[in-house]
């Protein structure tokens, strides 16, 4: 099965034709490397925004694996991550009734 993979993304990289910058003329390439760079745009929008660290403090404070005093936020928390650990409890407390009763079951 992993051979049959194999020989078909082989195929696919195989018969895809690529676009060889070398062998254009070069208004086309340099045409191709202008479109193909992100815009320079260094002024935050609403999607950078992370409300979860505080805008007066230094990313690098905050963000680390002991984060300094007075990085946390008041979004953290509440009752969807309570529901998150229920249903995580739950999911484990059903696998392990169903190891236990089936070793009981082939034992007997």
């Amino acid at each position: 099965m992993l051979l049959r993979v194999f020989a078909v993304a082989l195929t696919l990289v195989a018969t895809t034709p690529s676009t060889d910058v070398a062998a254009l003329d070069p208004t086309a390439a340099a045409v191709m490397l202008v479109t193909s760079a992100s815009p320079d745009d260094t002024t935050p929008t609403q999607d950078t925004i992370n409300e979860f660290f505080p805008e007066e403090r230094s990313l690098g404070d905050c963000l680390s694996s002991l984060p300094k005093p007075g990085c946390g936020s008041e979004a953290h928390g509440g009752w969807r991550q309570g529901l998150v650990l229920g249903a995580i409890l739950l999911g484990l407390g059903f696998i392990a009734w169903r190891v236990v009763r089936q070793s009981r079951k082939a034992r007997s």
